[in-house]
């Protein structure tokens, strides 16, 4: 079960949730961005890879080798302070740069924003008690997923596969898959009791209203 827990909190870091976010707008809809397939999307999904994984992973291990924070699981609130200032210094560049640009559709703008409101939320309250970065990740995740069906109206993805074709499933697939996501990842922190489930539920309460206030305050 611990390893199982080990590879749910991987794959769903909280640094890959804008990389997701992404994805799923490019396969429902690749047309909203100027595109007629998520494959033309390389540029974009460049660009958001390395700002929202690779540079804060990268500063992340510089803090480590400095001897800032005591492992990369970054179990002390404290040793916290430092990689969420920086992601959110990244995060909120991405943004700018999304808004600046003015050729993205809405719909991601919400999703970086929203995630930017995640993130400086759970840095806020970081200083006063703990919160699942995780499940505020998830949360926000599950949130995206379900504007996409409910306020987008999109109907099907399009996901790309090698070779140029595609695997068309309903949006109802994505979002009822992302919901049993969250749930593992939340259920994975607890087995691997880097929370408690108090601090579980604040998380995602955290990534499904970022998302909830991003959309009211851009559509």
């Amino acid at each position: 079960m611990r390893a199982v827990a080990h590879f749910f909190s991987i794959a769903f870091h909280p640094l890959f949730i804008v990389t997701y976010m992404s994805l799923v707008l490019l396969w429902t809809n690749p047309f909203a961005f100027g595109w007629r397939h998520v494959s033309e999307a390389g540029t974009l999904l460049i660009i958001i890879v390395m700002t929202t994984v690779t540079l804060p992973a990268i500063a992340v291990l510089m803090m480590k080798m400095l001897g800032w924070v005591s492992s990369f699981n970054l179990e002390d609130q404290h040793e916290r302070i430092g990689p969420y200032i920086v992601a959110g210094i990244m995060y909120l560049s991405l943004y700018l740069h999304l808004t600046r640009a003015e050729s993205f559709p809405v719909s991601l703008r919400i999703a970086v924003l929203g995630t930017l409101l995640g993130l400086w939320s759970c840095f806020f309250i970081n200083n006063f008690t703990k919160v699942s970065v995780h499940a505020a990740g998830v949360g926000g995740l599950v949130a995206m997923v379900a504007l996409t069906k409910l306020t987008f109206g999109y109907d099907q993805a399009h996901i790309g596969l090698f070779g140029g074709a595609n695997l068309v499933v309903p949006i109802d697939v994505l979002l009822y898959g992302s919901i049993l996501m969250a749930g593992a990842t939340c259920t994975s922190r607890l087995i691997l009791k880097a929370h408690v489930i108090k601090e579980v539920y604040l998380g995602l309460c955290v990534g499904l209203a970022s998302i909830g206030v991003a959309y009211f305050f851009l559509h």
